[in-house]
């Protein structure tokens, strides 16, 4: 999946959030990023992609693009 949110406790993965990856804003904060840019210059490259190639993609697929 393209954008997800991972719950990490130590080093184990406690959770993927794919229906609300909200900890896009808190890891912003925690790094003084804007990571607003980068995210919607991605999913509108993969759109371009869709376009250009005139299908759809799967998860699998868009992830790897």
């Amino acid at each position: 999946m393209f954008l997800v949110g991972l719950d990490i406790v130590g080093d184990k993965l406690m959770e993927i959030n794919v229906f609300s990856p909200g900890g896009l804003g808190s890891a912003q904060k925690f790094e003084k990023v804007n990571f607003t840019h980068a995210v919607i210059q991605a999913m509108e490259a993969k759109t371009r992609y869709m376009s250009y190639y005139d299908r759809s993609f799967n998860n699998v697929d868009m992830a790897m693009l």
